[in-house]
């Protein structure tokens, strides 16, 4: 295997990665000023629950939005795996307060154009585990 293609992919393995945490680190410290060197133009961001965001406009807009309702306390990436060089899948713990606290667990697909994030899309689980079927 060719060393300057595993050095040059790994570069863009760390780079992307560290997209990724910075967006997330950005909610909690409520500054969204990096978002456009974050995410492409066309962006397509889909929320857990089912509101989506075409393009950069779009995609601030609602962040700006969240801003004056919503606090995030915390995000948390509990794991990030890339299933190829430009894909990965983000699991995290997400905790904040709006009217109420609340918290959920989370999957982020995240893809990458160049060196921008195009597609996001987000699914929740109830951060509280049950074993129903338990043995006693």
């Amino acid at each position: 295997m060719n060393e300057d293609w595993v050095r040059n992919n790994d570069r863009s393995r760390f780079i992307k990665s560290k997209i990724i945490k910075d967006y997330f680190a950005s909610w909690v410290k409520r500054d969204f000023t990096q978002v456009p060197k974050c995410f492409s133009p066309e962006i397509f961001y889909r929320e857990w629950y089912g509101a989506t965001y075409q393009g950069l406009h779009e995609l601030i807009v609602w962040l700006a939005a969240s801003l004056l309702k919503q606090t995030a306390l915390e995000w948390r990436i509990d794991d990030s795996e890339i299933t190829n060089k430009n894909k990965f899948v983000v699991t995290w713990f997400f905790h904040a307060k709006d009217e109420k606290e609340y918290a959920f667990d989370g999957v982020s697909l995240i893809e990458f154009k160049g060196n921008k994030i195009i597609r996001v899309s987000e699914y929740s689980a109830k951060h509280e585990l049950t074993r129903p079927y338990r043995s006693r």
